[in-house]
């Protein structure tokens, strides 16, 4: 006979003794929507606002926003949340229309932090709502101080599970309120959000971990871009429609002095793409992976004594890093010869935010302009994968 055990949430109109439906069954359901931070249900999900509506005047998202309406009043926007409770799950909660709430009145001397809150009261585990609303907007008052410091903290999944004023439950952060001696609010928005199983989570002003599993997305609004968490923990840039192909020319000749190292100018932008940046003879990589880097560069013909040039991809901040490039010998040749062409190329793997330029070096004698008339100074960047 094989061994069995029993499990415990089962939805269903089944009547009678354990089997009837509770609200703690309702969270577990609730759970299965969200992202979470433990497999393991009623033991983690990840807590904050769900980012609903979008202010394109502005460019953030309005769901929970606090605003300073006047002196020491704030307006909240409408919007829904969700608080984790350890063993009960995902408390949800909402404000239907915009509510105003006020601080204390300004402390006499030193500034105090304030901590505006979304905080829900679950009798069934001892909490007691001050107005027998099980889930309100509050302001957590904090002490006065020359450096003030926060009333509460949040526990590893964004939630407050303890608070200095009586009744319990738990909450959320909203924004914290540093009040002055003047009555003056300076805001800070701490708002987290929370993500829909399968879909593209959105940062708030408050989201700064590294919480995911592997494919999960989310949208980056501080730089405008999607992002897709990679098998190695890393979130990476998606950029809809985006290739990972750039090529550069030189349109403006640029002249190099003999046995010095110069870095190459590119001043034209024949395909850009989001996941490399240029800015004066600087490559910025903005996609981790390998890349796939050739060029081409064209010198006016040399007089006198042919020469030995060379051309290398290299670090910004190290002569020997990144290395690689072409080189071409031109000793023993005579003077009067046409424009010279240099080749280069090579494979490197970056990180996000790895910068490279292109170095020239001549040693002709004397100075060398590069020939720009038939556009064939050129770099062209490919990224090639992971």
């Amino acid at each position: 006979m094989p061994t069995n055990a029993a499990a415990t949430g089962f939805w269903s109109a089944m009547p009678g003794g354990s089997r009837v439906n509770n609200a703690r069954q309702g969270r577990a359901l609730l759970q299965a929507v969200y992202q979470n931070n433990d497999a393991t249900p009623m033991n983690g999900t990840r807590s904050g606002v769900l980012p609903t509506t979008w202010d394109v005047a502005n460019t953030r998202f309005t769901d929970l926003l606090v605003t300073v309406t006047s002196g020491l009043t704030m307006g909240v926007a409408p919007g829904s949340a969700i608080a984790h409770r350890s063993g009960q799950g995902p408390y949800e909660g909402w404000l239907t229309a915009a509510a105003s709430v006020t601080c204390d009145p300004a402390p006499a001397s030193n500034p105090r932090n304030d901590i505006v809150v979304m905080r829900w009261y679950d009798s069934t585990q001892g909490d007691t709502s001050p107005d027998g609303n099980p889930c309100r907007i509050e302001i957590i008052t904090g002490t006065p101080g020359a450096v003030p410091a926060d009333p509460i903290s949040v526990n590893s999944l964004g939630v407050y599970t303890s608070f200095p004023t009586s009744g319990g439950g738990v909450g959320i952060p909203l924004a914290r309120a540093q009040v002055s001696t003047g009555g003056v609010i300076t805001l800070t928005r701490l708002r987290r959000s929370v993500g829909v199983l399968g879909a593209t989570r959105a940062l708030l002003e408050g989201d700064s971990d590294t919480a995911g599993s592997v494919g999960d997305h989310r949208y980056n609004p501080a730089t405008d871009v999607l992002e897709v968490k990679d098998s190695a923990g890393n979130w990476q840039r998606i950029v809809p429609g985006a290739t990972g192909y750039a090529e550069y020319s030189q349109t403006a000749a640029q002249t190099v002095a003999t046995s010095t190292n110069a870095r190459m100018t590119f001043d034209t932008a024949v395909e850009s793409s989001p996941y490399i940046s240029y800015s004066g003879g600087v490559f910025t990589v903005n996609r981790a992976g390998t890349w796939s880097i050739t060029g081409t560069i064209r010198w006016n013909g040399a007089s006198g004594n042919g020469f030995f040039e060379r051309a290398a991809v290299l670090s910004t901040t190290s002569a020997t890093a990144y290395r690689f490039g072409g080189n071409n010998d031109y000793t023993g040749i005579g003077g009067g010869q046409p424009a010279l062409q240099l080749q280069f190329a090579g494979q490197k793997r970056f990180a996000a935010g790895d910068t490279f330029a292109v170095w020239l070096w001549q040693a002709s004698g004397g100075n060398l302009t590069t020939n720009v008339a038939l556009d064939s100074n050129r770099i062209q960047m490919k990224w090639t994968g992971l």
